[in-house]
This record gives structure tokens, C-alpha cells and sequence, in this order.
């Protein structure tokens, strides 16, 4: 499994929180070799979001597919790890 770590500042948590369930959860997981994917709280203004796929080609394909923006929400890095272990 693969996962697409992202990071992003946020402007005002509770708007980009609201916009989650319509820009974000009806959306990604159709993906392709989609397993899970977690949105984490902001710490000092940077959130973070951990999204699982079955292969890297699913997590690579899924990186580079146009999201729309989430309102008061500016992205920072995107990478793809391997996940060594789950439970």
C-alpha cells in the first residue's frame, strides 16, 4: 500500500472543515485503489491529510488528479510513502 501525505495552511478550520464533506468524502473514495484516507486537525495553522491506496500507481494517479480548492485552505508539499504497517 501507498499513501498521498499532504499538507496544507489553513485560514479559518472550521470553513475548511464544513467543506470537506462536499469537496473531499463524496469524491475520494471512488478513486481507484482507494483504502482510506484521514483528515487531521490543524496545529498551528498546517493540517495535514493521510489518504491510502492499494498500489503507488493508484497513489500517483490520485496526486495528480485535479482537486477543486477548499476555501481558505493553500497546500504546501504532497508526497507518496510506502506504508510499512498497518493495524
Amino acid at each position: 500500500m501507498h499513501a498521498v501525505v499532504a499538507t496544507v495552511r489553513v485560514e479559518d478550520p472550521g470553513v475548511a472543515r464544513a467543506a470537506l464533506p462536499g469537496m473531499r468524502l463524496d469524491l475520494v473514495p471512488k478513486a481507484p485503489g482507494f483504502v482510506s484516507a484521514y483528515w487531521l486537525e490543524p496545529v498551528d495553522g498546517i493540517g495535514m491529510s493521510v489518504i491510502v491506496f492499494q498500489t503507488r500507481e493508484h497513489a500517483e494517479a490520485a496526486a495528480a488528479y485535479p482537486l477543486p480548492a477548499l476555501p481558505g485552505v493553500t497546500p504546501l508539499t504532497l508526497d507518496i510513502r510506502e506504508v510499512y504497517a498497518s493495524a
